[in-house]
């Protein structure tokens, strides 16, 4: 999720886009994320074996994740995505 070159510029001239101000995270120097106040906020919602069927991470990933932990960035997309699913179907 760093930017480099015309992506910097992009954002410094025209601002976030929007799909960017959806979820936010933490980036850690390692390469791994953190969760961000409203993705912690909306997994309470789902237990860890609904969350385990539907992305395939091990439960203590997930676990992990819902404490604060850092994981990759595969694993954050995994988890923000059914979350997203599961927003969009609960509104609709």
């Amino acid at each position: 999720m760093k930017c480099c070159g015309k992506e910097v510029k992009r954002k410094l001239e025209q601002g976030p886009v929007d799909h960017e101000i959806d979820v936010k995270c933490k980036i850690y120097e390692n390469g791994r994320v953190g969760a961000g106040p409203e993705t912690l906020r909306q997994l309470p919602a789902f237990s860890e074996r609904e969350i385990e069927k539907e992305t395939g991470l091990h439960r203590t990933t997930i676990r992990r994740f819902r404490h604060g932990g850092a994981v990759t960035r595969k694993t954050y997309e995994k988890i923000v995505h059914f979350l997203a699913v599961h927003m969009k179907n609960s509104t609709s």
